[in-house]
């Protein structure tokens, strides 16, 4: 027996998505056709278990960002309970984040377990988790029509992503991690952690779109320096005023002047590897911390690790990877100089 209610399936590694999107519907003042199905008990927000994909079956090794392949497994498994197959087998939206989708729509004969090929035939529409869709373009059996929609969470990262950026700048600049090495030192040390003022201080920012922006905007409201890059700037570039004080099309100059370099660049062939050790070099004199919460084949690991060790880079927040979930015996887990998130 179906239920009577809308209900839209959830399925994502990121923690209480399920119960923030539901107290979004109940709490929201604004004019929602969702939010006014939930409100009158007419749409159902369902969390349902991870299921365990196969990766790929093509060449690109590029894993879209937390993809579960720990294992890389060969036989797909979900645990799910016949109420919650239910479900999936009526579902025709679907909240699910993209590297999870794209399997088992685009390649369900080999991400859905045997006895549960009969699920996800009704889906016409995917919302994803994150503002990433590249994870569709891995499987070379995508047919020009798949038959669904799928739309991206642009408006709802680029906040968190400013936040994430902004906190680990603030962290550094304020001294917070030699603070706590101090405390657990017992050193009474804090006139030996010298500040730079903020005015000080360019922020690089690596693609402005939706999420650049919202860096950008953050940034300078607190007295930054923001230099965006742009592959290409049209004749409205002053319409990006509030996120940049200036934005470029010259990569080196924007790598060159900044204390703080923000990767926020999509996957594409343009964009793959674009920051090789020699494009770096010119990060010589500044040597700027980099900030990964773009896509990791912006640059490959070895590239990040030779430019720490040669005084290119002085620091790495890494966010994103070039092979992801990163390797255990990654350098990047145990390097000094390295934040893994």
């Amino acid at each position: 027996m179906t239920s009577s209610k809308l209900q839209i399936p959830v399925v994502s590694i990121i923690p209480g998505i399920g119960e923030a999107v539901r107290l979004q519907l109940a709490s929201t003042t604004a004019s929602s056709p969702a939010a006014e199905l939930y409100k009158s008990n007419k749409l159902e927000i369902v969390d349902l278990p991870l299921p365990v994909v196969c990766p790929p079956s093509s060449s690109n090794n590029h894993q879209p960002k937390g993809a579960i392949d720990q294992a890389a497994p060969t036989t797909p498994t979900w645990n799910l309970d016949p109420k919650q197959q239910l479900i999936l087998e009526n579902a025709e939206v679907l909240f699910i984040d993209a590297h999870l989708a794209a399997p088992l729509l685009l390649a369900p004969k080999t991400n859905l377990p045997f006895d549960l090929q009969h699920l996800l035939k009704k889906v016409q529409w995917v919302q994803g988790t994150y503002a990433g869709v590249d994870s569709y373009h891995q499987f070379p059996e995508t047919p020009a029509d798949p038959g669904f929609t799928v739309s991206r969470a642009g408006g709802i990262m680029p906040t968190a992503l400013a936040q994430f950026v902004f906190g680990y700048v603030i962290a550094m600049e304020r001294k917070l991690f030699e603070a706590k090495e101090y405390q657990e030192k017992r050193v009474f040390s804090r006139w030996e952690l010298k500040y730079r003022s903020f005015r000080q201080l360019t922020i690089g920012i690596l693609g402005l779109g939706d999420v650049g922006q919202e860096i950008g905007r953050t940034f300078k409201a607190s007295g930054f320096q923001v230099l965006g890059f742009k592959r290409r700037v049209s004749e409205d570039w002053k319409t990006l005023a509030s996120s940049a004080d200036r934005v470029s099309t010259d990569l080196s100059e924007v790598l060159e002047q900044s204390d703080y370099v923000v990767n926020v660049l999509p996957s594409t062939d343009a964009t793959r590897y674009l920051l090789t050790e020699n494009a770096l070099e010119v990060c010589r004199k500044k040597q700027p911390v980099f900030i990964n919460v773009g896509r990791g084949d912006v640059i490959s690991e070895e590239t990040i690790v030779n430019a720490l060790e040669k005084g290119l880079l002085s620091k790495a927040v890494l966010d994103v990877f070039e092979k992801e979930p990163l390797p255990k015996e990654s350098p990047l887990w145990l390097h000094p100089k390295v934040i893994v998130t």
